[in-house]
């Protein structure tokens, strides 16, 4: 178990460096309770996690049962929920919780300012504050349903789940006007520094005579700590949050810097196939336009040339009309191939084979029967296919 350090802010008293704190030592080895100044006790017990223990009339405990996951939206709603029983503005007021057993919320509400000088007062002591909560929320950790313990003026009660800070001349009134589902136990057991005196009827106070009340209210303390009141703006900055924040930022880091490899070796793969897309557009534009010298953007060049020809289509031997009437000729063979297609000085020139002469002739004759001219430049004969070669220029 770690060292803790429990320190009881007094209630009235301006802190300064000569106040004197109750307070309330806890390891392994031993416990320990006196009374000594913020600067001694940095020199009895160095780095040591400090607990500040307010007293129950600095804070309103209360419950709500709004559900809402996200926290500024719920610390407003709270806000609205609980004004009835706030005395001030909600604006000077600091909301902590935690959901309890029924998935309620457990609420503490302290002022702003108060909270903020206890801070301050711990920075400037250069002791190390990691809890802050109050005397009732850390008498609720007791096993005990029933439980008062009695220092002088003032009594804390536990009545099974609530627990109240009253002063002791007015503990009788509190008893009998606990809430009605809340009845009275034949015997409550009293842990007192001093004498003390209840007539209750029905009711017997056994007393247990305590050296220090509030080292009997820390050893109350649990694996299931009271709610801290340092939340939200006043949240605690330790070693294993910083901790988290670090191992956070650099998960992040190197999830940006892989992705951020990975677009660069896409852009190197995309602009790699780029390259090579232009190196044969301006390879095709070459070839089909051999008198081309100047070569400054192909894609754009080719359509040009195209939209020319389409305009000009009419003109009986342009590329357009000779490729339209081609097509058709082609659609009526069968087992017919294309090889190659070259356009130049108004003349086309076709490469293909087809399963005969006799189709090589029915071939050249349908060209010739659409106004075309075709001459057969060249014929072979590979692996029983006839690989020729047609001229075909525009019609008489």
């Amino acid at each position: 178990m770690d060292a803790l350090l429990f320190i009881a802010i007094p209630a009235v008293e301006e802190l300064t460096e000569n106040t004197q704190l109750n307070w309330f030592h806890q390891s392994e080895a031993k416990k320990s309770h006196g009374y000594d100044t913020a600067n001694n006790l940095k020199e009895r017990f160095p780095e040591v996690a400090c607990i500040a223990v307010l007293t129950g009339t600095k804070v309103l405990e209360t419950q709500s049962e709004l559900r809402i996951k996200n926290r500024k939206q719920l610390e407003q709603a709270l806000s609205y929920d609980l004004e009835d029983q706030l005395a001030v503005e909600v604006d000077t007021l600091h909301f902590a919780y935690k959901k309890n057993a029924q998935k309620n919320l457990d609420i503490s509400i302290i002022d702003k300012a108060y909270l903020e000088q206890i801070i301050q007062f711990f920075a400037d002591q250069k002791l190390s504050l990691h809890q802050v909560f109050s005397e009732t929320s850390l008498l609720s950790q007791a096993p005990e349903d029933w439980l008062i313990i009695h220092n002088e003026q003032q009594c804390l009660l536990k009545a099974r789940q609530y627990c109240y800070s009253i002063e002791t001349e007015n503990l009788l009134l509190s008893l009998e006007t606990l809430p009605e589902e809340l009845e009275l136990p034949e015997a409550i057991p009293v842990f007192t520094s001093g004498s003390f005196n209840l007539d209750l009827s029905l009711t017997e106070f056994p007393c247990t005579l305590l050296d220090d009340y509030f080292s009997q209210l820390c050893q109350y303390y649990s694996s299931q700590p009271p709610l801290n009141l340092l939340q939200g703006q006043y949240q605690v900055k330790t070693p294993k949050t910083w901790r988290l924040i670090f191992a956070t930022c650099i998960t992040g880091f190197i999830l940006f810097s892989g992705f951020f490899s990975y677009q660069l070796y896409q852009n190197h793969l995309l602009l790699q196939q780029e390259s090579k897309l232009e190196h044969k557009i301006t390879t095709l534009y070459k070839k089909s336009f051999p008198k081309a010298r100047r070569i400054i953007n192909p894609v754009s060049q080719m359509r040009s040339k195209l939209k020319k020809l389409e305009n000009n289509q009419v003109k009986n031997g342009n590329f357009i009309p000779l490729l339209a009437q081609l097509a058709r000729v082609v659609r009526q063979q069968s087992n017919f191939q294309l090889n190659q297609l070259d356009y130049q000085s108004q003349t086309l020139n076709i490469n293909f084979s087809t399963p005969s002469l006799e189709k090589l002739e029915q071939f050249k004759n349908n060209l010739t029967q659409l106004g075309l001219q075709a001459k057969v430049s060249s014929v072979n004969k590979e692996e029983n296919r006839v690989i020729a070669q047609i001229t075909i220029t525009g019609g008489r």
